[in-house]
């Protein structure tokens, strides 16, 4: 009888297995059935946004960060292997929020070094507005 190992961790199955065994133990199959259910949750693809037109160059820094970061967990996956083998998140995934919320505030405030001031002309502008309407 061939040697047969493990379809999760590789180790070398026991000589007495029977021929269904799989896995070495319930924690490879565990582990096993996790990693499928995480790439049936991966997306087919993730699409790389396009500057607009007459952008500023720190919202064309900002959409070539993003690019280059969408572009890495595109070609290394949503799930990479952690320290311990175990699948997590790819590392670039948690900068995402922060360079979109950075690209919103640039792109429709107006694309000032300033945003955080712009953003404050906004809330006080709409302030000002909704006590017009009340009035």
């Amino acid at each position: 009888m061939q040697n047969r190992n493990c379809g999760a961790c590789g180790k070398p199955l026991p000589q007495d297995a029977d021929r269904r065994m799989v896995y070495c133990g319930e924690a490879c199959r565990k582990r096993a059935n996790r990693l499928k259910l995480a790439a049936e949750r991966t997306p087919a693809s993730v699409i790389p946004l396009k500057a607009t037109q007459g952008a500023s160059s720190r919202t064309d820094d900002l959409r070539a960060l993003w690019d280059a970061l969408i572009a890495s967990v595109a070609a290394e996956g949503v799930l990479v292997p952690g320290s311990a083998g175990v699948p997590v998140a790819h590392p670039a995934l948690r900068f995402l929020p922060q360079i979109d919320a950075q690209l919103l505030k640039h792109e429709f405030v107006g694309g000032g070094a300033d945003g955080d001031d712009d953003i404050d002309a906004l809330f006080k502008a709409a302030l000002q507005r909704s006590k017009e309407l009340s009035a």
